[in-house]
């Protein structure tokens, strides 16, 4: 009888070490989800994002309600459109500008933090109704301008 209480015991004390365990053990992130095409524009269009390359380049674009945008940089600038080919943003700048601009999809990991994904460099690139495929690396990270970014690091370049 005394061994079957002290299993029991032990039993007991490891199912609640074990529960203790698990509840000190940090959530696990779940997978970024993609963007819906209306998260971003409400999340961009009428807005100007602050934002970097992952290069530390800093760059602000400014996307109006007509489908247009303006772009600045340290060194270039320049004036451009805009539009959805469903979950798939694309930004393209008028000729004449040394700017070309491309397609991509997004995640958004915090509240005030978008992650950029290049899906084609040209509109045909990026046409298809697909979803995104695999996350890589993202190539430019934005907040809204005049609000404070939620996200982690910004290179100190």
């Amino acid at each position: 009888m005394a061994v079957a209480n002290f299993a029991r015991t032990m039993a007991f004390a490891a199912l609640g070490a074990i529960a203790l365990g698990a509840a000190l053990v940090p959530p696990v992130q779940a997978t970024p989800v993609w963007m819906t095409e209306q998260a971003m524009r409400g999340a961009f269009i009428g807005k100007t994002l602050d934002g970097h390359y992952v290069s530390g380049e800093r760059w602000t674009e400014t996307y109006t309600g007509d489908g247009r945008l303006d772009y600045r940089e340290s060194v270039r600038k320049g004036v451009g459109h805009w539009y959805f080919r469903g979950r798939v943003f694309c930004t393209f700048y008028d000729p004449g500008q040394g700017l070309n601009g491309g397609c991509f999809t997004a995640i958004q990991p915090s509240a005030n933090c978008y992650e950029f994904y290049l899906a084609g460099l040209t509109a045909p690139e990026a046409d298809g109704e697909s979803a995104p495929g695999p996350l890589r690396t993202w190539v430019a990270r934005a907040w809204r301008s005049g609000e404070p970014s939620t996200c982690e690091a910004r290179p100190s370049v």
